[in-house]
Formats: C-alpha cells, sequence, structure tokens
C-alpha cells in the first residue's frame, strides 16, 4: 500500500518468557508501525499496554524513532529522527546523535537508547565435554562441530543473562585455548541494577559448567558514564576536568590513558593530576596540562568479576618546544665585500599537530624557507638568509613562530634566532678544539655527542673559558622521562622498579663521570623518593643490589661533581647524600650490599663494620658508608675550617626514634698533633656540620664517636693545632730575660774566677757552668733567629736547625759532666778526680757527643733534606710518628741525660735524709726539709730536670685538656727563663760567689774613695 503520506514509527518492546532457569526472561524487540498522518494522534501511543501471547509478555513498549514519508521522492525515502534517550546505530545513519537522516523506506530506523550497555565476558568452560580440540583441528581451522558447539555454549550463557531487563543479544567473539577460554559481548539495551547482574553471576558460578579457578570476568560499559568538562581540544598549559558518574557505590576507581602511541598507564596523584572521590562520581584534575594526557582515559570500577568501564578521549592542542641555532653561528664579515650564507634552523618534537611556521624577515630581508627534514624524533625547518657585510651590522635576528589553529587560546609558541656578526676590527676567540671562532664577550654552543643535550663556551674579555657541558647520557636521559612521567601522575613508581637496574647500566658506562651525568642522576634519586613518598610506597632487598651499584658508580671521580673547576660541590653532595638517606628511610630491608665505594648494612643491635668503620647500635639500624664523598661536603664547623677525607656515615633507624650509636672511625685518616677531632652530623636544616649531640673519644681514642641520634655523621679534623694564648709573649719575655742573666752570669764568673776558684772541685763545677751558659745562650739566639720561619731562606732555616739541634744537646751533655762531677763527690769520696782528666773528659763528651749526634742525624735523614731532617714551617726537627722523624735524634739524648740527671739528684736528696751519725742529731727534721728543697731548687736548673716536663709535653696532645695547658705554660716559663734560674741559683745563690762580689765592689769602692781623697788633698797643698 503506498500511502499518500504517513507517520513510520519504530516501536522497542520488552518480551517476557519462561526461562529453563526458572527466572523470567527477556528479549528486546523493534518493530514498525505505520499510522496515516490523517488519523495520527501521539497521545493514543501512550495507551499501549502489555501484551500477552500464553507463556510469553510484550511491556514497556516505547517510541525509539519517528519517520515521515517523504512525498516528493514519490514515497520511496522516509525523514527519520531518534526520539529524545535514544541515538542511531552507527550502521543505520552516521549522523549525530538525534539528528534527522533521510532513509528508504524499507530501511528499519533503528535508534538505540543512549544508556545501552555492553558486557565482555570472559568464561572458561571445564565440564560437560567443552574442549579447545572440538573446535579446532591442528591447522587451527574450525571443525564440524564448530558451530554446534557455540551454539550449545550461547543457549547456556543466554539462560543467565536473558533474566536481565531490556537484555538484546548474546554473541560468541572467540575461543582461547585452556580447556575452553569464550569471549563473549552481551548488549544490554537500558541501564539495570548492578545487583541483578551479581545474582547472574552468582548463579553462574555456582553451576558445574565452570571451572572453580577463573570462573568468570566480566567486562561494562554503560553503567558507569564519563564526561570531559573543557571544550575540546584543549589548550596546552591549562586546566580539565574528567569525571565518572556512577548510579551506586561501585567501591574504588581505577585511572588509565591510552596515549597516542596505545600505550596503557594508570593515573595516579601527581605534579599535574590530582584524583577526587565523591558518593556518586570520581574526577581527575589535571593542571597546567602537558602534552603526555592526550590519549583515551577510562575509568575503570571492580565488584568480584564484575569490571565497569567508560572512557572518552581528551585532545590537547600542542605546541612545540622550539631549539633555534644558526650555521655558522658567528658570520666571518671582516671583508666588508663578502655575501656569507647564514642557515637558521628551528628544531621541534615530531608530534601528530599540523603547525602553521612562519619567520619574521624584518631585518632578514631575503630569507628563504629550504626544507623541513625528520631527524629522529625531531623535525626541522631550516630557512637561509644572505648577510651582507657591507651593512656593517653587528647582529641581526629573525623568529620562527608556530601556529596551531586548533588551540583556543594559546596558539602560538615562538623561538628568536640571534645571528652575531664578526666585522672587520670586531674582537673575538679564534677556533680551537671545534669550537668557531666567537664574538667577544658572546657564547658558542655544540651539539652533544651521542648524548642528549649541548655544550656552551664563554669568550669572555676575548677569551676562551672553561666549556661547560650540559650533555646527559641517552640512557639517564630516558630514564628522566621516566620519571617525569610518573611525577605527573601517570603510573606507579612500583610498577617502574626496572628503572634501577637501567640506572645501574647507565652508571656503569665510561662517560658517567662528567656533571651532567652526576648531576642527572642525582636528580632521579631525588624524584624516586619524592614520587615514593607520594604514593607511600616502600623498597625492598629487591632493588638494592642495583641502587647501591648505581650510586657507588658516580662515586669513583668526585672530580667531575664540579660543572667548572671553581664550582662548589657541596650542594650536589648533600642533595646527594639525603637522597640516600630518604631511600634508607623509606625501605624495609634485611640483607647487606656492598660495592667498592658504598657498603650497606643492617645492623641489628650489634657491631657493623664498613670500610674499616665500625657501628656500636642498642636499636636495628640501616648504616650506608660512603667514600669518596667527606671532600666534597662543607668543609666548616661553626664557621671554622675543618677538614675530612675519611668515610662518611648514614645511619637510618628502624622504627625507632632515639639511639645512641658508637662509631669508630678506623678509616685511616691520621690526626694531626694536638688538631682537635670533631664528631658530626649532617644538619639538613641548616645544610651543614654540626656537633650537637655528638662526643669525640679525645686523644687517647681519637676515631671514636658517640652520638645520641640517627644522620649522616663523619669525623672532621681542624685545620689549624690547638694554640695557647700568650705562649709566644711568654717565650720571647722568658727567654729576653734569661739571655740577659745568662751574659751577667758569664760576666760574675769572670770576676770571681780567680777569687771563687781555689779548688779543682770549683774549677769543675765553673768550668761546666760557663760552658752551659755560653751554649744556652747561642742556643737562645738560634731559637730567635728562627721564630719567623717563612721570611726565613731555606737553607738559613736547616743551618739554624743544626746550630739549636748542636746548642741545645752541648747544654745537656755538659749538665752531664756537671752531674758526673757531684756524683763522683757523693760516691768516691775519698778518691780525687784529677783536673786534666776531667777537663779532657768535659770537652769530649760537652762538644764531641753533640757534634757526632748532629752529624748522623744530618747524614741520615737525607743529608739534611727538607722535609726529612728539618721542617721549614718550624725551622726544627721533624716528627713522623714514634720513634720515626729527626726529632728522636735529639729527644733521646736529652731524655737520657734527664734521668741520669734525675739520678744524681736523688743521690744528693738521699745523702741529706740520711746524714752521718755525727750531723744527726744536730739535724731536725725541719732543717732536712729546709736542706732538700735548696738542693732541688738550686740543682734543678743547672742539671736540666725542668726538661723533665718536655716529655710530658711531648706524650700530652693540647687537646686534652686542662693538664695538656698546665703542662705546656709550666714548661714554657721554666724553661724559658732557665738562664734566669741558673743566675739566681749558681751565682746569686752560691755564697762564695755573693761574697767575692761584694769584696770586689767595696775594694772598687774603697780605691775609688782613697783616690778622690788624695786629690783633694793635693788641692789643698797648693
Amino acid at each position: 500500500m503506498t500511502l499518500c503520506k504517513g507517520i513510520v514509527l519504530l516501536f522497542l518492546g520488552l518480551f517476557y518468557k519462561v526461562s529453563v532457569a526458572a527466572e523470567n526472561s527477556t528479549q528486546v524487540y523493534f518493530f514498525e508501525l505505520e499510522i496515516e498522518s490523517s488519523v495520527y494522534d501521539e497521545s493514543n501511543l501512550t495507551k499501549l499496554s502489555p501484551l500477552n501471547f500464553g507463556d510469553w509478555t510484550v511491556s514497556n513498549i516505547t517510541v525509539t524513532a519517528d519517520c515521515t514519508v517523504d512525498e516528493e521522492s514519490n514515497s520511496t525515502q522516509k525523514k527519520c529522527f531518534c526520539e529524545k534517550g535514544n541515538q542511531w546505530s552507527s550502521d543505520i545513519c552516521n549522523t549525530q546523535k538525534n539528528e534527522t537522516c533521510t532513509l528508504n523506506v524499507t530501511d528499519d530506523a533503528v535508534c538505540l537508547p543512549i544508556n545501552t550497555v555492553i558486557i565482555n565476558g570472559l568464561t572458561i568452560f571445564k565440564l560437560y565435554g567443552y574442549d579447545y580440540g572440538q573446535l579446532y583441528n591442528q591447522n587451527n581451522e574450525k571443525t564440524d562441530d564448530y558451530e554446534k558447539t557455540k551454539k550449545n555454549i550461547t543457549d547456556e550463557l543466554i539462560k543467565y543473562f536473558s533474566t536481565l531487563p531490556w537484555f538484546d543479544s548474546l554473541v560468541i567473539t572467540g575461543f582461547r585455548k585452556g580447556s575452553l577460554i569464550v569471549e563473549y559481548t552481551v548488549k544490554v539495551l537500558s541501564s539495570f541494577n548492578l545487583t541483578q547482574l551479581q545474582y547472574i553471576t552468582s548463579n553462574l558460578e555456582s553451576t558445574t559448567i565452570l571451572t572453580k579457578d577463573i570462573p568468570l570476568l566480566l567486562f561494562f560499559k554503560g553503567l558507569v558514564t564519563i564526561n570531559i568538562a573543557n571544550k575540546q581540544p584543549v589548550d596546552i598549559g591549562t586546566t580539565a576536568t574528567v569525571t565518572c558518574t556512577k548510579q551506586e557505590n561501585l567501591g574504588a576507581v581505577t585511572w588509565s590513558l591510552t596515549n597516542t602511541q596505545n600505550k596503557t598507564t594508570v593515573i595516579t596523584n601527581g605534579t599535574e593530576a590530582r584524583l577526587s572521590s565523591y558518593a556518586f562520581s570520581d574526577t581527575v584534575t589535571l593542571r597546567s596540562i602537558s602534552a603526555s594526557w592526550k590519549g583515551l582515559f577510562t575509568c575503570e570500577y571492580t565488584k568480584g568479576p564484575i569490571k565497569l568501564t567508560a572512557s572518552e578521549t581528551l585532545d590537547i592542542a600542542l605546541l612545540p618546544d622550539i631549539q633555534g641555532s644558526s650555521d655558522p653561528q658567528f658570520p666571518d664579515c671582516t671583508n666588508p665585500k663578502r655575501i656569507v650564507p647564514v642557515e637558521i634552523q628551528c628544531a621541534i618534537s615530531n608530534n601528530s599537530e599540523n603547525y602553521t611556521i612562519s619567520w619574521d624577515r624584518t631585518q632578514l630581508k631575503d630569507l628563504t624557507i629550504i626544507s623541513i627534514e625528520s631527524k629522529g624524533n625531531k623535525i626541522n625547518h631550516k630557512a637561509q638568509a644572505m648577510i651582507r657585510c657591507g651593512d656593517l651590522n653587528e647582529s641581526l635576528s629573525t623568529t620562527c613562530t608556530f601556529t596551531n589553529t586548533r588551540s583556543q587560546k594559546n596558539k602560538s609558541s615562538s623561538m628568536t634566532v640571534n645571528i652575531p656578526i664578526i666585522q672587520n676590527g670586531s674582537s673575538f676567540c679564534a677556533t680551537q678544539d671545534g669550537w668557531p671562532n666567537t664574538k667577544c664577550n658572546y657564547t658558542a654552543v655544540l651539539d652533544c655527542d651521542n648524548s642528549v643535550g649541548s655544550m656552551t663556551r664563554e669568550c669572555r674579555d676575548c677569551k676562551w673559558q672553561e666549556t661547560i657541558s650540559y650533555c646527559v647520557d641517552t640512557g639517564l636521559h630516558k630514564i628522566q622521562d621516566q620519571i617525569e612521567e610518573i611525577r605527573k601522575g601517570l603510573g606507579f613508581i612500583k610498577e617502574n622498579a626496572n628503572i634501577f637496574s637501567q640506572l645501574q647500566i647507565s652508571t656503569t658506562s665510561n662517560t658517567i663521570n662528567i656533571f651532567p651525568n652526576i648531576n642527572a642522576t642525582v636528580e632521579i634519586l631525588d624524584s624516586i623518593n619524592n614520587v615514593s613518598e607520594t604514593q607511600s610506597h616502600q623498597w625492598n632487598d629487591t632493588i638494592m643490589p642495583d641502587f647501591v651499584s648505581a650510586i657507588s658508580n658516580i662515586l669513583n671521580n668526585t672530580n667531575s661533581w664540579k660543572q667548572t673547576s671553581n664550582d662548589n660541590a657541596t650542594n650536589l653532595s648533600i642533595k646527594y647524600l639525603q637522597s640516600v638517606e630518604k631511600m634508607m628511610s623509606n625501605s624495609n630491608l634485611s640483607s647487606s650490599v656492598n660495592r667498592s665505594n658504598v657498603a650497606l648494612k643492617v645492623c641489628n643491635s650489634s657491631d657493623c663494620n664498613s670500610f674499616n668503620v665500625s657501628v656500636k647500635t642498642e636499636q636495628n639500624v640501616v648504616v650506608v658508608a660512603f667514600r669518596n664523598l667527606a671532600t666534597n661536603l662543607p668543609q666548616t664547623l661553626n664557621n671554622e675550617s675543618v677538614e675530612s677525607n675519611g668515610i662518611i656515615l648514614s645511619v637510618t633507624e628502624v622504627n625507632t626514634t632515639n639511639n645512641t650509636n658508637l662509631m669508630n672511625f678506623n678509616d685511616g685518616q691520621i690526626r694531626k698533633p694536638n688538631h682537635q677531632m670533631f664528631c658530626v652530623y649532617l644538619d639538613e636544616n641548616k645544610n651543614e656540620w654540626s656537633s650537637v649531640g655528638c662526643t669525640w673519644g679525645g686523644a687517647n681514642n681519637p676515631t671514636l664517636c658517640t652520638c645520641t641520634h640517627n644522620s649522616a655523621f663523619t669525623i672532621m679534623m681542624s685545620k689549624t693545632a690547638e694554640s695557647l694564648p700568650y705562649m709566644e709573649e711568654l717565650t720571647y719575655v722568658g727567654l729576653g730575660i734569661s739571655m740577659v742573666s745568662l751574659v751577667l752570669c758569664i760576666l760574675i764568673e769572670i770576676m770571681v774566677w780567680d777569687t771563687v776558684v781555689k779548688s779543682n772541685i770549683a774549677n769543675f763545677r765553673h768550668i761546666a757552668l760557663v760552658n752551659i751558659s755560653i751554649c744556652l745562650l747561642f742556643a737562645y739566639c738560634a731559637f730567635l733567629a728562627s721564630a719567623k720561619p717563612k721570611q726565613i731562606p731555606s737553607n738559613w732555616c736547616m743551618i739554624l736547625t743544626v746550630v739549636k739541634q748542636f746548642c741545645f744537646l752541648a747544654v745537656f751533655f755538659w749538665m752531664l759532666c756537671l752531674s758526673f762531677v757531684l756524683l763522683h763527690q757523693l760516691i768516691f769520696v775519698f778518691e780525687k778526680l784529677r783536673k786534666r782528666v776531667y777537663l779532657a773528659l768535659s770537652i769530649t763528651v760537652g762538644y764531641a757527643c753533640p757534634l757526632l749526634c748532629v752529624a748522623v742525624t744530618v747524614i741520615q735523614f737525607g743529608n739534611g733534606k727538607e722535609g726529612e731532617y728539618y721542617s721549614k714551617d718550624t725551622c726544627w726537627l721533624v716528627y713522623q710518628s714514634t720513634l720515626k722523624g729527626s726529632l728522636f735524634a735529639f729527644i733521646l739524648p736529652v731524655g737520657t741525660v734527664v734521668v741520669i740527671n734525675m739520678f744524681a739528684l736523688l743521690v744528693v736528696i738521699t745523702k741529706i735524709v740520711q746524714p752521718t751519725v755525727s750531723e744527726a742529731k744536730a739535724r731536725d727534721e725541719k732543717d732536712v726539709a729546709k736542706s732538700i728543697i735548696k738542693t732541688i731548687v738550686l740543682l734543678s736548673p743547672i742539671l736540666g730536670i725542668t726538661w723533665i716536663l718536655g716529655f710530658f709535653v711531648f706524650t700530652l696532645d693540647l687537646t686534652q685538656k686542662p693538664y695538656a695547658q698546665i703542662v705546656n705554660y709550666a714548661f714554657t716559663i721554666l724553661n724559658s727563663l732557665q738562664g734566669f734560674f741558673i743566675l739566681l741559683s749558681n751565682c746569686f745563690g752560691e755564697k762564695k760567689v755573693r761574697e767575692a762580689l761584694l769584696k770586689r765592689f767595696r775594694t772598687k769602692k774603697s780605691v775609688n774613695s782613697k783616690s778622690e781623697h788624695s786629690s783633694k788633698s793635693t788641692s789643698l797643698k797648693k
């Protein structure tokens, strides 16, 4: 029947029937109704009631499409549109949503509900004889049982899924091996309650036709809707919001992005992404969007075997990062008649955007586009310009602009390329080691070979400066990009643990020991820690071998931690140390790892040893020891210079906060005498060393540190030795007094010699006294002459050292002679010592022995070589270690003499304490005590007994306060005034000398008086 004009309605009806599974089974049918337009009344359609056909019931009849027969086409076509809530099926009409579509009258105008639900199922059939081998033969061709088996399985599944309301179809899409894995798609033309589906899956899982290992997986599209709020395409650098809406609480959501390279990555919280969850929606908020977010966004919810998903594509209008350059960088126009061709290049990353590129020709009128070349992942846009040298331009420039017409606001990105020109008379740095001629006060740039980045070299004040490299190893650069994507919020760090093996491989290469690679490695470690903290992820023993290898490799050459020779590597080293400490704090470890420069030890309340540094702790800690790192860390403590080239220890607690650590740094670091050691930790708030909470073991245990907390520790030595205030002043004043005293002593001896020296014993004693005074005076003179070693020529320093050694030794050997005389007088009372014998022995011992000692010392220690025999810093003998060094050629003979003299003094005191029988009755204890004191006072200076303090000075370190200070001051005062004490005790202290002086002065006065009286008398007579 041909209608002159009619209405065609397409209805969607829901049919119910009683299924074998004892549940109401449904099936959706479409049917078409034609109504003559003259009798068409839309209100009558709403009165359609359910229709019953035996076991079948038709209900929920709704209009999905409305068509009108087109009279102009002789009723062969109809114009149709989808009713609200429906949209065209793609195989019927390719128009958008519910727009009008023209069809043949005989075509079905099928509009599907917008909220159609698609279920992709994966089910493993094991029982009832279903097997993959029944469907395919050995050549993977379908067997005769294929269609039969497929129909049987389809019928089995339909029994259950057809109980869903608005069930439309179930189609098997494929089979897999593994008993029999069936892939199928279920279409439901309306949303439904998830509880209904859970009921179906529960029934399926309880049957005997499915395996119990992985019985059922269902992937849904339709029950969850996704929406991108922003108008697309979105401008790069702006914000965007992706929201998934759900009808009920579906639990936690998993977001993923499938990018333009078809790589799917889970979305997490990051620098550019922030996840939010609400009762009926979940949102990804993107800030400062980068190109990484271009692709298909998917939200997924999981409830048992059911997975519900929704997807939407985010389109981003990209703008490129441009790298501009010219060749040559500095055109040579020293010949004004030249025309120099210059190639200008603007390089961008290769992507799918179709940019419009324009060049600014304001300064380069004849600029022409040469070519567009693809190289790797770069696209190079090249242009050429001719530089006319006669124009005398100092610099020219052009700007390349890339415009993206798809962008809404940020439509373009530009790069200006400056071209400095070397004119006739311009100053420049000449080509050198591959660097081109470069105009003065400009910087030349070269691309890196086999790495990423560039190198720069400045021509400052027309002199080449150091090359600064930004060349990063290709492997490290890839790791940086990978970490950067994770930092943005794309992926979990735990799923990218292969980063550590990649890092270990990259740091093993020969090119690792340059600053850009060291810096990149430290940045990677810092980024890993930041991402791990954001994602609350803890590392374990699995990655530690690669991690420790990587951080050890970059310590092979710490000189490369400076970008230039004048740079300071402190900040980079601190960042490296802090990154390792953060990694330890964010790890759960049970095993140790040792590498050449780094040792990781897990200590369980016991001693730990790493690189000869032991740690004794009360709690479980992780100890990481570093070699070669100390020299790059701060070398100051409380604004004072310190030095350390030893081991750095990082101690991290395991489930504890307060811990006392005993650390013994037997790492070969030698403490210089009198240098204070500091046990320090790295204060992260100030990025400097601090000694708070740490105690040094002192000079007796110089390698021991005790700290009451956990951190990065080391032991450092002061660059300057401990000093004693006013020590020099006391020395010079004492020596001045002593020198005057010694001169007086020699003069007094000359004046009273004939009066005092009446016996051999007196002769022996005064000969020794005079020689001691003379030698000590010369020794003091040599000492003062060498008081400023840096101002003395090296050869004079050596001569003064020889003089001081000889004179001081002569003093002590003459003291020894005096001691022998004293002992002989006390022990051999009745045997007199002959004067000639004494003089021969005294001269031999007093001068020959010191001369021999000096000669042997000079010959033994490099014939007086600097650093072996004497030190240029002190103009004195060298101390190397115990019993090593030329200083012991002085200490040992002096020590021997002092011991013998001490013995002589004890013999004298013994004689005083034990007097003869005749003297015992006449003396009381008070007299004995006075005699002993007098003996000690008189004999100590002349026998050098006060030098015994020198041995304590030598053995006591100035860091052993206050004992060392007391001994040093006592030694300085007593021995700098030794000449003065000799004058007091042996000149003024001897009665005969005093009487002789008084007699001499009285006689002289008397003679003067008589002479004066005589002259007066003569004048009177006249």
